[in-house]
């Protein structure tokens, strides 16, 4: 709470030990009486001038003055206000994955997916990002590299069940593209489904189970002269259930929800020529930490 002016003593105590009569009242001018004589131009005049020399003459010694070695000034001599450091202090930093040292990294591979990841909070972390990022891709459309994915990444528990929804998936994907039953792109065109994770959350690890959400961005669609679908992006959260199994971190099962999804770009989008090009020439990554 606001307190207001305090009396400390000094306004009773300003009137003691003075005689009366040497009390004065300054009274106000009499507006109605004759003005102040002025002073006469001439003196103004010579006041100006004296301001002014005095004015360079000190700009002058600033200029002049002597400098540390180097050609540097002090902060001080740059600045004419000081901010306390309490004042100037850097806000949180934003949150970041787990970082991996030499042991934590994949053991090795199967059909190009990185398998073999630590009994850690960095393995599951890793194992999710690396499994979204290989379950949704261009790869997916073909039948051989469904089984690869599945034996390789899948809980034993629910290999099969999760073979079937991916059969189903990509061969709606097909169907919906105008792919053939093998997963080639109609003749001219290029086929493109890549998902990269933006950042990942541990959101549960408990005994040998975790749960992992996955921040990804997904581009899709037919690149290429004549499209009827180009490629789009989207953003979404797949959040993954992990088993501790067989030595490794295995898919169990996944929700996906919309978004967070950032405000678009003032980029004008390329031409569907241009991005089939881009397509052809930059290979996909693997999600590494």
């Amino acid at each position: 709470m606001e307190e207001g002016p305090q009396d400390t003593g000094w306004a009773r105590r300003a009137g003691r030990g003075r005689p009366a009569a040497r009390t004065r009242v300054k009274l106000p001018p009499d507006p109605y009486g004759e003005p102040a004589p002025r002073r006469p131009v001439r003196y103004r005049a010579l006041a100006f001038l004296v301001s002014a020399a005095l004015l360079l003459v000190a700009a002058a010694v600033v200029n002049h003055r002597p400098r540390p070695a180097g050609g540097s000034e002090s902060p001080a001599a740059n600045s004419s206000t000081t901010v306390p450091a309490a004042a100037s202090a850097a806000p949180a930093p934003a949150p970041t994955t787990i970082a991996y040292d030499a042991d934590g990294l994949p053991e090795s591979t199967a059909d190009r997916i990185p398998v073999g990841y630590p009994d850690t909070a960095a393995g599951a972390e890793s194992a999710a990002a690396n499994y979204v990022t290989a379950c949704w891709s261009a790869s997916m459309v073909y039948a051989s590299a469904r089984d690869n994915l599945v034996n390789a990444i899948a809980d034993p528990a629910i290999a099969s069940e999760m073979q079937e929804q991916l059969d189903a998936s990509f061969t709606a994907i097909q169907g919906t593209y105008g792919l053939s039953s093998s997963g080639s792109a109609p003749a001219g065109l290029t086929f493109v489904e890549r998902t990269i994770p933006v950042g990942v959350s541990l959101v549960k690890l408990e005994g040998g189970t975790a749960s992992v959400a996955v921040w990804v961005v997904t581009i899709s669609g037919l690149a290429g002269t004549g499209s009827t679908h180009p490629v789009t992006e989207g953003w979404s959260t797949v959040t993954l259930s992990l088993n501790w199994t067989h030595g490794d971190w295995k898919w169990f099962k996944f929700t996906q929800a919309d978004g967070p999804t950032p405000l678009g770009g003032q980029q004008a989008p390329s031409t569907t020529q241009a991005l089939q090009s881009a397509i052809n020439q930059f290979g996909g990554l693997r999600y590494a930490r």
